[in-house]
């Protein structure tokens, strides 16, 4: 039987989960679509099919409808734990988008519910899943670089628009992009950060709130530093990727690896640099996290982005907005220490 599925948020990542649940054959029935906005309800309907039964504003008429076994949350960050409480109190499983909560205390008590309810939770932390990142991941593995010593990390994106509910939050940037960045780090090192001094600020000629642009330096279990930076105030490059440019240098003892948007180079000791090629795209990011779900419903498999793991990318958050405040180092492993 099709596990059923209620989205809820019907901005750009709720329609990318509307699309795929779709397209997702047999396994998936879409079962409802939630969001306050009746307009952007109207929009989904006429998009991509769904019927205005299917369409609700109202989160608990579909959550206690019995029809639907499962929740993917789309919502605006700052109504994410609200949400995912609603579900996981009906003992709905959860795939919950990035980032899971603005507060480590809120993720703690719904992975505590979760597990006591023994529902499903995972985040959707969807970078994991990209070619490159895999790629990069692959490569350590493998000891191509050797030990890795430093990672420098850099996102530029000029003066971003953002949507009204990043807006509002401090720390936009890091809410935004760097959350996806942060957690491919931990996925690809292997290892997990110990360290973080933040300073998250605004451009001198920044039209955007307080916080759009990021510094870090972090420390893993492992010895390895990161020096990452994020910003949606940059200025030129508008015309090349959508006005989006990510560059990281994975430094090692036999090698260093260039990643630069969809582009590989390793650069071997002794040797010319060439090109990694990252293989084909078989499946979406979120189709393989659908595929994850679908595993974790039907036979209880173990998966790579549970909301148990992700209560480390949501301490390495919550540091990085404390250091930024307090101005002082953090270290996540001791936040995490009170849950």
């Amino acid at each position: 039987m099709a596990i059923r599925i209620a989205v809820v948020g019907m901005g750009c990542r709720g329609r990318d989960w509307v699309r795929e649940v779709k397209a997702a054959g047999p396994a998936f029935e879409l079962a409802g679509c939630v969001d306050v906005d009746a307009a952007a309800l109207q929009k989904v309907a006429d998009d991509f099919g769904v019927s205005s039964a299917q369409c609700s504003v109202a989160l608990e008429d579909v959550l206690d409808s019995g029809k639907c076994d499962a929740v993917i949350i789309a919502t605006p960050a700052d109504s994410h734990a609200a949400t995912c409480e609603a579900a996981l109190t009906r003992k709905l499983a959860v795939l919950i988008e990035k980032p899971f909560t603005l507060q480590l205390s809120d993720a703690a008590r719904l992975v505590s519910l979760a597990e006591s309810n023994n529902t499903p939770l995972m985040v959707a932390q969807n970078y994991r899943y990209l070619r490159s990142f895999r790629n990069v991941k692959r490569l350590i593995d493998d000891g191509a670089l050797g030990n890795v010593a430093m990672v420098v990390c850099h996102y530029y994106r000029p003066f971003h628009t953002m949507a009204e509910s990043l807006a509002r939050l401090s720390h936009s940037v890091l809410w935004g992009v760097s959350v996806h960045h942060l957690d491919a780090l931990r996925y690809v090192l292997g290892t997990e950060v110990t360290k973080v001094v933040a300073d998250s600020f605004t451009a001198p000629w920044g039209r955007l709130p307080r916080g759009a642009s990021l510094q870090l330096m972090l420390s893993m279990a492992n010895d390895t530093r990161v020096c990452y930076s994020a910003t949606y105030e940059s200025t030129g490059h508008t015309l090349f990727e959508s006005g989006q440019e990510f560059y990281a240098r994975f430094i090692g003892e036999r090698a260093t690896l260039h990643v630069f948007h969809r582009w590989l180079i390793l650069w071997e000791n002794g040797k010319l640099p060439r090109l990694v090629r990252r293989g084909p795209r078989k499946k979406t990011e979120e189709r393989i996290l659908l595929d994850q779900f679908e595993r974790v419903l039907l036979h209880g498999e173990a998966t790579e982005v549970s909301g148990r793991d992700n209560l480390q990318t949501v301490a390495v958050l919550e540091a990085c907005v404390r250091s930024a405040v307090e101005g002082r180092s953090i270290n996540p492993q001791e936040l995490l220490r009170d849950y």
